[in-house]
């Protein structure tokens, strides 16, 4: 089984992609092809990958390339954890965007900025299933790029390349469904969670107890509504007085980080938004993680180094549940709806659970969604549509009517005005709106 990752020299995404496929599951005769611009970073991530399994024994085979050209021939499962220049033109947006008196609409995923990053994100993504489709058109694709639902829709409307997208937000955590069960005073071994909406945009839709069959929603309703935060931090408390709001005004509470779904929502005062790119690490950070990287891989630094800052996400697990044909449930993955929301068509990206047997993955039916909630989720999976089409065909008419439809940008005239203006400064990366 080969096994690329276009993004291979990331200091979050590439170890963990490294721990699973080395540590976790001791793959052996099988390759991983690490991708990356970054010479030199992806060429300490594999020194440190091919060490690692030396020292446990692990046959895999580890190597690293600058050119997806050079990796992407004979893979089965292609991994992209990559954002182009990504703090770099995060920060031109927010430039521009403060100019105009819409700071906060400088986010990742959401609003004016979510547009541009989305834009330059397919840009990225459609020349790497244009690639696969020569050189691997059999490979699944696994991405881990935001804006996740867009990047994924534009690739299932427009390309032959089957993909899922990877956001594990909604279990605030490394380790599952932790945060939202202890809230009522329970572990989350002994709790059923099921979540599921839009990517970073998931709600809470069922909570049980594994033993009893107790329904805990009404526990957990009645603490967010009511409850005593005296034990909660200051943090939390602001998060937890924006799941009350939200909660009375849509029906559901909040899955994951609520600056996140706010993203998707137009601004309000509790809200943090961004000042600084959202992408892990300083320069300063990036350098010494890089000096700790070379010495890890040169022999002269533990090795378990490398996994202190590592991911939610694990498509390694999901890939080799596929091709093993083993039976598995994934909590959230992000893939055509195919009835799991009935109230979205079913061709739309979703965050939903799936199960895996027989080498394929299947949507998992969702409670229903309460009314209000429904009605926005649609509103954003439409705007997610137009702007997947808009950076496929390069057509800033429909950029514009995407701007209009946007429930999170209430200032629709300075909108426009932005995103011309973008369109012209990353026009090096985007040559598909100036053709």
């Amino acid at each position: 089984m080969k096994f690329v990752l276009i993004g291979g020299g990331s200091f979050v995404f590439a170890p963990t992609v490294l721990e699973d496929i080395i540590v976790k599951h001791r793959l052996s005769d099988d390759e991983l092809v690490l991708v990356d611009p970054n010479a030199e970073a992806v060429e300490a991530m594999a020194g440190a990958g091919r060490r690692i399994a030396k020292e446990l024994g692990v046959s895999v085979r580890i190597s690293s390339v600058t050119e997806r050209s050079e990796a992407l021939s004979g893979a089965n499962y292609v991994i992209v954890s990559a954002s182009p220049q990504g703090a770099q033109r995060w920060s031109m947006d927010y430039e521009i965007l403060s100019e105009l008196g819409m700071a906060d609409q400088a986010r990742e995923c959401g609003g004016v900025g979510g547009l541009m990053n989305a834009f330059r994100s397919i840009t990225l993504l459609m020349a790497v299933c244009r690639d696969m489709e020569n050189l691997c058109p059999n490979a699944i694709l696994l991405d881990v790029t935001n804006p996740m639902p867009r990047v994924v829709t534009a690739i299932d409307r427009y390309t032959s390349i089957r993909a899922a997208g990877f956001c594990n937000i909604a279990y605030q955590g490394p380790d599952g469904y932790a945060v939202l069960p202890r809230l009522i005073g329970r572990e989350p071994e002994d709790v059923e969670i099921v979540t599921g909406g839009l990517n970073h945009f998931a709600w809470l839709l069922a909570m049980k107890d594994k033993h009893t069959g107790e329904d805990l929603l009404p526990a957990i309703s009645t603490y967010i509504r009511e409850g005593d935060w005296s034990s909660q931090n200051e943090n939390k408390c602001r998060e937890l007085t924006v799941m009350r709001r939200w909660l009375e005004e849509y029906g559901a509470i909040a899955a994951g980080a609520v600056d996140h779904h706010a993203e998707y929502l137009p601004v309000q005062d509790d809200i943090s938004y961004t000042v600084t790119p959202p992408y892990h690490g300083t320069e300063v950070e990036r350098r010494q993680r890089l000096s700790e990287l070379q010495a890890i891989s040169a022999g002269e630094r533990d090795w378990n180094d490398l996994f202190h800052h590592g991911s939610w996400e694990h498509p390694v697990d999901v890939a080799l549940a596929l091709t093993r044909g083993v039976t598995a449930k994934v909590d959230i993955l992000n893939v055509r709806n195919n009835g799991a929301i009935p109230e979205l068509l079913d061709e739309r990206i979703v965050e939903v659970s799936v199960s895996i047997s027989e080498g394929a993955w299947k949507t998992i039916a969702l409670p229903s969604l309460p009314p209000a909630l429904v009605e926005l989720c649609r509103k954003i999976s439409d705007v997610h549509e137009l702007v997947a089409e808009a950076a496929v065909k390069g057509d800033a008419a429909l950029a514009h009517q995407a701007l209009e439809l946007d429930p999170a940008i209430t200032d629709k005239q300075a909108a426009h005005i932005a995103l011309d203006r973008m369109l012209l400064v990353h026009a090096d990366l985007l040559p598909q709106f100036h053709s």
